[in-house]
């Protein structure tokens, strides 16, 4: 019985051992590091609930956003500072304060991979009509304008789960969009 208590501790020694060497920690150290989880959410540069027109420059990108209002339309410019390219993208809804309506996911959203260039993206979510839900995604490297566009018949509900957005939403399917894609 007493060689069995000791060939035990032997082993959670070596567990141990294993568990809390030098090269499993360095492993676990980098499982935190942002450039290696994927997206972000920008907070300095996102903007949730009503949002009043204003400038926002992305830190650490190239790029700025700006919603201005014309003849009570409101429209979201994208810029390149180093190039100067632009994307203008009318909102055609609006977007509301407070919890009520699901008004807590409306707002202009900064997605970021941070230290992976041409990663950023811009996440716009806003009530269209009497009781929809909007989100489109614009991500200025990438070909296509805005990347994704629903509309959720009553809402639309979105998350950054292990680094890639997550759409979810009561409108057509499909009901969840992942992005981007693994």
């Amino acid at each position: 019985m007493h060689s069995f208590q000791r060939v035990g501790r032997f082993c959670l020694l070596i567990c141990a051992v294993l568990a809390f060497s030098p090269a499993a920690l360095a492993l676990k150290a980098d499982q935190g590091n942002a450039d290696t989880d994927g997206l972000v959410l920008d907070g300095a540069s996102s903007r949730q609930g009503q949002v009043p027109d204003q400038t926002v420059t992305v830190a650490h990108t190239r790029y700025q956003w700006e919603l201005r209002t014309s003849q009570g339309t409101q429209t979201l410019f994208i810029r390149d500072r180093n190039t100067g390219d632009e994307i203008a993208e009318e909102l055609g809804c609006f977007m509301c304060e407070g919890d009520d309506d699901n008004c807590n996911q409306d707002g202009i959203f900064v997605l970021t991979q941070p230290g992976i260039k041409d990663t950023t993206a811009f996440l716009l979510v806003c009530h269209q009509g009497a009781h929809s839900q909007r989100a489109r995604l614009i991500a200025p490297a990438q070909q296509s304008t805005p990347v994704i566009d629903v509309t959720g018949a009553y809402f639309m509900d979105w998350e950054l789960v292990d680094g890639t957005l997550l759409i979810t939403h009561d409108g057509e399917a499909p009901n969840s969009i992942i992005w981007p894609l693994p």
